[in-house]
């Protein structure tokens, strides 16, 4: 039997209707807010919590490595590294693996990150002081032969470098050796075990090399290993035959997989190669890898030629293009972007601004740059690097420089680069980069002989062209011939 509403509880329903509407619509919404916020928070927290795993495998798995690396290397990290290396690798096996109201997780895992951080600063202050020590080393050998680094091979005719410049033991030794049986003695000195003044000499000199030890040279595979612990995937290589010389066909299929694999393995979103022409490297990101990739070149007519030869190529991609695996070569199938390739006219410095013009060329907002150079000449390399280190946009580099001879040199508070001295900051200079190096000169000669390869020189056994003994002969006569001349 229903009970009937006072007269006052019916009047108080109808001047009350609207709050009791606003209330009922609040629960509801409430409910739906809170099953759909449940939805939500879960998915959020599902992926923070992978973000969070990666994270920590990341520093779990370069633990690991480091601790490997150092019980087979000869060189061993100090104890204060290897404990610190130790308790990372604690900590993080402490995490939980499931969601715990016992643990606060966000304060465990900034602990991890802070020791995390610790041990890469001691690792890194390790490697500057054995770096800075090899240098000293290095320049302590090398500065009381850097007249004759620096000399040219025709002034040891026309300046009689061999009695002024020569090491005094050794040159007795070579006077009193046949020319061909001092040739050959020199050939074999890097494995010759007999004690010479040549072979001496040539050891001497090995001794202050810097090798592929996995400390500051990085061999191929040191490098793909590198990249696959940081998350990254070793790329296949492309191999482009037409349209490319043999020498820069061979130096793009070299290169291209580890700039691609860098890029993923970084998480950049373009590529920018510096001073890149004709873009020859970038042809392979943009077609090969689809990466969205600019060439910048100061030289507008190379830029231009650069582009009709670019829709050439892509025309005939899947032609010329191939796919090396380990044991067999296919074609390229995947469809190819026409508009991941862009070219864009810049004169690059370190102050050059390339976010501005990669975001310009793609119209887009933002972009984490990779940037990069094949053959990047004179200062363009060491250009870059300052670029890589002040630029937040640029998030990676991956750099193959050559011209060491055009580098600027810092010179009597100036700058020289071999041919004229300008007036410049001394910090703009191309060599020395490091303050470790600050007021020490090479010159321009024993720059351009350091471009040299001796190990190729010496698998070939290359020797100097004949040539060179007729240069020097006319350069004699000239210079005897040649009457003084008065200065006023």
């Amino acid at each position: 039997m229903d009970v009937e509403k006072d007269f006052n509880d019916i009047l108080d329903d109808i001047v009350l209707s609207e709050d009791a509407q606003e209330k009922a619509s609040y629960n509801e919404g409430y409910k739906a807010g809170s099953e759909a916020g449940n939805a939500e928070g879960f998915h959020l927290g599902y992926h923070r919590g992978a973000q969070l795993g990666s994270e920590l495998g990341h520093y779990l798995g370069t633990v690991k490595l480091l601790l490997e690396t150092n019980e087979t290397s000869e060189t061993k990290y100090p104890d204060r590294i290897i404990n610190q290396l130790l308790k990372i690798e604690e900590l993080i096996n402490a995490f939980p693996q499931t969601n715990s109201e016992e643990h606060d997780i966000l304060k465990m895992a900034e602990t991890i990150r802070a020791h995390y951080k610790k041990a890469y600063f001691l690792q890194m202050d390790t490697k500057i002081s054995k770096l800075k020590q090899n240098l000293d080393s290095i320049i302590s050998f090398l500065t009381p032969l850097l007249p004759l680094a620096n000399a040219h091979m025709v002034e040891f005719f026309t300046e009689s470098h061999w009695d002024k410049l020569l090491p005094y033991n050794l040159k007795c030794y070579l006077e009193d050796r046949d020319l061909n049986d001092a040739i050959n003695e020199f050939w074999d000195a890097g494995y010759n075990k007999n004690e010479t003044e040549i072979t001496n000499w040539v050891q001497l000199a090995r001794s202050h090399c810097l090798t592929v030890d996995n400390d500051f040279c990085l061999s191929a595979q040191g490098l793909e290993e590198l990249i696959k612990s940081r998350g990254g995937c070793m790329h296949y290589q492309i191999k482009v035959t037409e349209f490319m010389t043999s020498k820069k066909s061979y130096e793009v299929q070299t290169m291209s997989p580890y700039v691609a694999s860098w890029h993923g393995m970084a998480g950049t979103t373009h590529c920018v190669e510096a001073g890149g022409g004709k873009g020859n490297l970038l042809v392979a990101l943009s077609l090969g890898y689809q990466i969205p990739s600019l060439t910048v070149d100061c030289d507008e007519r190379t830029l231009r030629n650069g582009e009709k030869r670019l829709r050439i190529i892509q025309k005939q991609w899947h032609a010329i293009a191939k796919k090396i695996n380990e044991t067999s070569e296919e074609k390229v199938t995947k469809n190819i972007n026409y508009d991941l390739h862009k070219f864009a006219t810049a004169y690059i410095t370190k102050n050059t601004d390339l976010s501005e013009v990669v975001c310009k060329q793609f119209d887009c907002d933002n972009a984490n740059l990779l940037l990069t150079g094949l053959h990047t000449c004179g200062n363009l390399g060491p250009d870059s690097l300052r670029i890589f280190t002040s630029c937040p946009a640029v998030g990676a580099l991956f750099n193959v420089p050559c011209c060491y001879h055009l580098l600027t040199e810092a010179v009597d508070g100036g700058l020289f680069d071999g041919f004229e001295r300008e007036h410049s900051s001394v910090v703009d200079s191309g060599f020395p980069m490091s303050e470790h190096l600050r007021g020490f000169n090479l010159g321009s000669n024993a720059r351009m002989l350091a471009g040299q390869s001796i190990d190729r020189v010496i698998a070939y056994r290359q020797l100097p062209i004949r040539s060179l003994l007729y240069r020097a002969k006319l350069q004699k006569i000239i210079k005897n011939q040649t009457p003084p001349l008065s200065i006023p």
